[in-house]
């Protein structure tokens, strides 16, 4: 189980590590004017993606009209909010010894799903950065859950 404890908290800091980095590099320098999210370098041909958002507007009802392209910010600044505290979520299960084994594995195999369903998500959008954080996310959390089920079965 030592094994399985060490990749899950690996997994998590890299929970932390996931939320911090999407959250300078997209949204505070989004903010900033210094950077742009859908630039060149991040997505191919982000520049006609910027633009086709900003042409299309949304209606909120009673929250406003507002472009698309300001509505999906606002959903960035909220996956960086939740991958953090997925990931403290993640350092309280990871540290505490007095859970069962089978919730620890269930939280591996749910982090790995995740990470994986975040994996397909960046691959087919062609977004650079979370494909590489999504194949070692779902590597660290999945090496955890077949760590944890092998050690079951030979315990059993």
């Amino acid at each position: 189980m030592k094994l399985a404890r060490i990749l899950f908290l690996i997994g998590t800091i890299h929970w932390f590590a996931f939320a911090s980095l999407h959250s300078f590099i997209v949204d505070v320098d989004f903010v900033l004017g210094k950077h742009s999210p859908l630039g060149p370098e991040v997505i191919p041909d982000g520049d006609l993606v910027r633009e086709s958002l900003i042409a299309n507007t949304w209606d909120f009802g009673k929250l406003g009209v507002q472009n698309a392209h300001r509505a999906l910010s606002g959903f960035s600044i909220w996956l960086g909010v939740s991958a953090f505290f997925f990931g403290l979520f993640n350092a309280v299960i990871g540290l505490s010894r007095k859970l069962p084994p089978e919730l620890f594995y269930r939280m591996a195999v749910i982090n790995a799903v995740t990470y994986a369903a975040l994996t397909v998500f960046a691959f087919v959008f062609w977004i650079n950065p979370p494909q590489v954080n999504g194949v070692t996310g779902t590597i660290l959390f999945g090496l955890a859950a077949l760590v944890m089920r092998r050690e079951r079965t030979t315990s059993s």
